[in-house]
C-alpha cells in the first residue's frame, strides 16, 4: 500500500470511528501521514477529501455547537458508507472480498491503532467496533474461487470433492455458469456432467481444491436453465424482522428493508437463508440487535445465548 492510500485509509478509519467532528488540527496530530507546514498539510487534506468524495465516500462537515461558532470539523457517518452494488460480477466480488481483507487489516494495524489512541488521549470517544463491522461483508475468499472465475471464463469443466446432504464428501464433475455471493455465503451455479442438471453448489462444503479441465470452450451456458435455477435460490430465501439500535449492525443492514421505531431504534427486514448465518449477524451486534420473528429463529437466539451464560458461567 502507497503511503497516499495507507493515509487515505488511515483518515477514513479516524472520520468513520469519532463520535463527534474531528477539526484539521486534531486530524493533523492523530492521522499518520500529514507533514510539513501548515499550509502543505491543508493542501494535502483537501486533495484526499477531494478523492474519497471521488469514491463515493460522504464527508459531512459540521460544528461541536452552531450557536457558539465553533471550529468546523469533519465526520463519517456509518450509515452513508455503504457501497451501492447493481450488477456486479464475479471477479468483482473477488475484488471486494479482498477490499474487506485489506480495510479489516488496516483497521487493526498498527498505523490506524496509534491514531485511535491518539484521539482517545485527546478525550475524543471513538466506537473502534465500528470499524470491522462496516467493512464488506463477503467474509474471507475460498480457496477455491480464483480456480473456479478462471474456468467461468475460459468455460472449462471442473473437479472438486463435496459434501453431500448426508455429509459424505463426493466427487462431482460440473460446468460452471455462474458464481455468486449472497448474505455472505459464496455459491457456484453449474451444470452436473453425470446427472445431467443444473444445480447450486455452496463453496464452504467443497472439501478439496478445484481441478481444471484443460480444454477451453468445453460447454456453453444455457442461459434459461441459469435463470430458473436462480430464481428458485432466490425462494429459499426466508425474511426476519430484527430490531437494530441505530448506527449500529451495518452488516445487517445491507439490503434490508429499514424503518424508524423511534430516536433509538430501526426496525429492519431481513433475507437470509439459513438461520445459523442470520444468528451469527445478530450475535456479532451483541445487545444492540433484537430479533422480532419469526418466532423460531428467536427461541434458536435464546437458546444459543443460555447455552453460552451455562458454559462461561
Amino acid at each position: 500500500m502507497s503511503r497516499k492510500s495507507e493515509r487515505l485509509v488511515n483518515l477514513t478509519i479516524a472520520l468513520l470511528a469519532t463520535k463527534r467532528y474531528l477539526t484539521k488540527s486534531e486530524i493533523f496530530r492523530t492521522v499518520a501521514g500529514y507533514s510539513g507546514d501548515a499550509e502543505a498539510k491543508d493542501r494535502m487534506f483537501e486533495r484526499d477529501k477531494d478523492d474519497l468524495r471521488s469514491l463515493g465516500i460522504e464527508i459531512e462537515l459540521g460544528t461541536f455547537d452552531p450557536l457558539f461558532e465553533d471550529e468546523a470539523g469533519y465526520r463519517i457517518k456509518a450509515e452513508n458508507y455503504q457501497l451501492q452494488l447493481s450488477d456486479i460480477d464475479a471477479t468483482d466480488i473477488a475484488l471486494l472480498s479482498q477490499a474487506g481483507k485489506v480495510w479489516r487489516e488496516a483497521a487493526l494495524g498498527e498505523s490506524a491503532q496509534s491514531g485511535l489512541r491518539k484521539l482517545k488521549a485527546l478525550g475524543i470517544e471513538a466506537d473502534v467496533d465500528l470499524l470491522t463491522e462496516i467493512s464488506p461483508s463477503t467474509l474471507s475468499a475460498p480457496e477455491q474461487l480464483e480456480d473456479i472465475i478462471e474456468a467461468i471464463t475460459e468455460r472449462r469443466i471442473i473437479t472438486f470433492e463435496y459434501l453431500n446432504s448426508d455429509l459424505a464428501s463426493t466427487v462431482r464433475k460440473i460446468e460452471p455458469y455462474r458464481l455468486s455471493n449472497s448474505r455472505g455465503y459464496w455459491y457456484v451455479i453449474g451444470r452436473d456432467t453425470e446427472k445431467e442438471f443444473l444445480r447450486t453448489f455452496r463453496l464452504d462444503r467443497f472439501t478439496s481444491s478445484v481441478s481444471q479441465g484443460t480444454r477451453s470452450g468445453a460447454f456453453e451456458v444455457d442461459l434459461v436453465a441459469l435463470d430458473e435455477e436462480e430464481m428458485k435460490n432466490e425462494e429459499k430465501f426466508s425474511t426476519a424482522r430484527i430490531q437494530v439500535r441505530k448506527g449500529k449492525g451495518a452488516n445487517l443492514r445491507s439490503g434490508a428493508k429499514v424503518s424508524e421505531i423511534d430516536s433509538e431504534w430501526d426496525e429492519l427486514e431481513v433475507q437470509f437463508l439459513t438461520p445459523e448465518h442470520i444468528i451469527r449477524e445478530v450475535l456479532w451486534v451483541g445487545e444492540n440487535a433484537i430479533i422480532v420473528e419469526p418466532q423460531d429463529l428467536r427461541e434458536t437466539l435464546i437458546s444459543h445465548l443460555r447455552a453460552v451464560a451455562t458454559n462461561h458461567g
